[in-house]
């Protein structure tokens, strides 16, 4: 994967460190441009983010200048020193001096800037700073005057010409951690060419754990697995452990070569690894908030075959190429399938590492990487029907496995805010540890007890394409056991449409991941087969599935007669409840006995009798209803049959009776 992710920061000749520079953050501080030759200050400006400091920064292409001299590791700063303790210098080049500003020593008295500079001006002579930097090249014409510019700092850092050239105005606004940053006005080329010698040694990991224990690299050269350049090798602390301990966070496919170290590589692979990493990190600006500019998780693909097309379009940047959205995850996989299928369904393959990570207090940390083989994004034969009939709901096909996130997934694994359901806490907290929600935001309980049983499998089967993942059992643990909570949870009678839109999304799904049972159809059917049940005295219920959507239709009509001003449908978990078929009946029996007042008058076309007797006659082949309750919920929720051939009747009397007097 690492040879995919060094591929992916080359394109485009490696624009990727463009991007970075381009839309990097400059240090909060006073930024100061000096000549190379006189150590005068040109031009100064101190960041508060206005217009004047960005065409400061534009002026003096200032995010290149400091991304080239800054430090590339805390732990390799240039003026290391046992002697005078914690790094305070945080440039790493010869033409830029980066350090802190603190407006008080450690015993807390007030320090000028002039003491400030002194103590910067003495750590450069007694940590050996530009010898450090004369001993990181070898190139004599990589150096421009460096003992020059040596000679300057030392003659001009601390005068009063320097410090009164920045005025009390300037000064006044520096805050205590406030970076003061001085550049000398080279060429760019110059400041570059130093930064590409010496930096590929500097990002190797860690120092000491080669034979030469004062270098970061091997003392013999070995074989770049990437690069295949033969040269001194160094460890790369991109993805080299894993913080979690849970076993599918683990990376167990680490490279153990070279006397049982990680798998090492050159300089420039590491660094292009450690430049991966910091477009990850990489936010921008839109609508004075500051969002991600690559998505989470985020396609590398293989060999970059599909990401570029017959014409050499590279789709990272055509996404990237005016960037005032971040891009995401989504539209890219839509971009290289269009680009490799050209929106032909004959071609529905995708093949890449994918990427999920998170910056944190702790740095970055990636919780899930794996190959992704053979990804489908287009879904052929899975479709919404309406089989309520809701005002609303989406019915017609779902095109893509996204869909499936946004408009199946994310209905069951909803927040509430009063009567209110958000459908974004899946896509928020994929392995999360805790449930992160906005506190006006309530998770009903059992909801949460899925996402933690199952959203490990939901994200592989949505951004893997691993539907093999969520078995018939799963899905119906998934949505029954919602659907049931909702139901439990009902407080008015009159309010059904998100247990109804849930149970629609269920039934109509059930085919995908029951090889084939197609539940909608059947439920179809069994409404015309009620029907007939009801008309016809010889017509019966023939089988198990017939008994539990009559029975659904029956609870429903029974429970209807309950005139209570706190009438709700969570008496309907009173009878699904019930563990054995036998259990269940006595519960209709009984519920029956309860409202027998409010039938009698009902009985004149025999319908309620005739149902009451099919329900109550039948005998189940099997000795329990869990495997029924998805139908008599189906049964409970439809239109029901009693009431809607009453209505036909009473429309077709009015007809009658309408006629009768025309004919008058």
């Amino acid at each position: 994967m690492l040879r995919e992710i060094v591929e992916f920061m080359n394109l485009n000749g490696g624009k990727f460190r463009d991007i970075i520079l381009d839309n990097r953050a400059v240090a909060k501080g006073l930024h100061i441009i000096v000549d190379k030759d006189t150590f005068e200050i040109k031009e100064f400006s101190y960041n508060n983010g206005n217009d004047e400091f960005n065409q400061f920064v534009n002026k003096y292409d200032l995010k290149k200048r400091e991304y080239y001299c800054n430090y590339l590791d805390s732990n390799k700063n240039f003026d290391n020193s046992p002697i005078t303790g914690k790094n305070q210098i945080h440039s790493a080049s010869p033409y830029a001096i980066f350090f802190r500003y603190y407006n008080q020593d450690k015993k807390k008295k007030p320090i000028t800037i002039l003491q400030r500079l002194i103590e910067i001006k003495q750590r450069l002579y007694v940590t050996g700073y530009f010898d450090k930097i004369q001993s990181l090249t070898k190139d004599s014409d990589t150096l421009r005057n460096l003992k020059l510019i040596e000679r300057m700092i030392k003659n001009r850092l601390t005068s009063k010409c320097f410090i009164k050239g920045l005025g009390k105005e300037s000064l006044s606004k520096l805050k205590n951690n406030d970076y003061i940053k001085i550049y000398f006005d080279y060429d760019l080329k110059y400041i570059e060419a130093f930064y590409n010698e010496y930096s590929p040694e500097m990002s190797f990991n860690a120092k000491g754990l080669f034979e030469d224990k004062n270098s970061y690299s091997t003392q013999e050269k070995y074989n770049c697995p990437i690069s295949n350049e033969i040269t001194n090798l160094g460890t790369s602390s991109f993805l080299n452990t894993f913080a979690d301990k849970k076993p599918f966070y683990l990376h167990k496919t680490r490279d153990k070569t070279y006397g049982g170290y990680t798998a090492l590589y050159t300089g420039k692979i590491v660094q292009q690894l450690s430049l991966f990493e910091e477009l990850l990190k990489l936010k921008i600006k839109v609508d004075k908030y500051e969002k991600r500019l690559l998505p989470n998780p985020i396609p590398i693909f293989i060999s970059n075959k599909d990401a570029i097309d017959n014409d050499d379009n590279k789709i990272y940047f055509e996404l990237l190429k005016d960037v005032t959205e971040p891009i995401g995850y989504k539209e890219i996989i839509k971009k290289a399938y269009e680009k490799v299928a050209d929106n032909s369904d004959e071609i529905n393959i995708l093949n890449y590492y994918l990427i999920f990570w998170a910056n944190t207090k702790e740095g970055l940390k990636f919780y899930d990487v794996d190959y992704i083989d053979s990804f489908q994004y287009k879904l052929k034969d899975f479709e919404i029907i309406n089989i309520f009939e809701l005002k609303g709901l989406y019915s017609g096909k779902i095109e893509n496995i996204f869909n499936m996130e946004w408009g199946f997934f994310s209905k069951f694994f909803y927040t509430l805010n009063g009567d209110n359901e958000s459908t974004y806490m899946l896509q928020n907290n994929y392995f999360t540890e805790k449930i992160n929600v906005p506190s006006t935001e309530q998770i009903p309980a059992m909801v949460a007890t899925k996402f933690y049983q199952y959203n490990k499998a939901i994200f592989d089967y949505i951004y893997k394409g691993q539907h093999e993942i969520i078995n018939g059992y799963m899905f119906d643990d998934i949505c029954i056991s919602i659907i049931r909570e909702q139901v439990k949870l009902n407080d008015d009678w009159d309010k059904t449409y998100k247990i109804k839109e849930k149970l629609s999304l269920y039934i109509s799904l059930y085919k995908n991941f029951h090889k084939g049972e197609d539940l909608a159809t059947e439920i179809i059917d069994l409404r015309e087969k009620i029907g007939n049940v009801l008309e016809n005295d010889e017509v019966h219920l023939g089988n198990d599935k017939e008994f539990a959507f009559a029975s659904g239709q029956l609870i429903r009509y029974i429970l209807n007669k309950n005139e209570s001003a706190t009438k709700t449908h969570s008496l309907l978990d009173i009878f699904i409840s019930k563990n054995s078929a036998s259990d269940f009946k006595l519960v209709i029996a009984g519920q029956i006995q309860k409202y027998s007042h409010a039938f009698k008058f009902f009985n004149a076309h025999g319908w309620f009798d005739k149902l009451t007797s099919e329900v109550m006659a039948y005998q189940l082949e099997q000795k329990t209803i869990k495997s029924l309750i998805p139908l008599i919920m189906a049964g409970y929720f439809s239109s029901n049959v009693i009431y809607t051939k009453a209505e036909e009747k009473k429309k077709l009397k009015e007809s009658q009776n309408g006629e009768d007097n025309d004919g008058k």
